[in-house]
């Protein structure tokens, strides 16, 4: 018998933030949630990544994320409150997570 899915745990990581924007990085289906998630706290939400998965596009089709079909930059991530790494490779959210760091340690 298969392993009973996986609680999302979004939700307590969505507190409004009106004039701050949340980036997820990356473009399968962990991306699709958190991004739903965190729009239904408000907050806005940019995608980066060079294509979207089916549930993605919903969101982007919906207006409730924007989308750069690239990765991010350091200056990309700038002004987010939050930064949710989910490309399914790891080499490249730990790169994620290091523009993040780099960025804290400048600010």
């Amino acid at each position: 018998m298969p392993p009973p899915p996986a609680r999302d745990r979004t939700r307590l990581l969505a507190l409004p933030k009106p004039h701050r924007r949340a980036v997820v990085v990356g473009s399968g289906h962990v991306a699709a949630r958190r991004a739903a998630a965190l729009t239904r706290s408000g907050t806005p939400v940019v995608v980066y990544a060079p294509t979207l998965c089916d549930d993605l596009f919903d969101l982007l089709a919906e207006h409730l994320v924007t989308w750069e079909d690239r990765w991010p930059t350091a200056e990309d991530l700038a002004d987010a409150w939050l930064v949710h790494a989910a490309t399914g490779d790891p080499d490249r959210d730990s790169e994620i997570c290091a523009l993040v760091a780099q960025r804290r340690a400048t600010a």
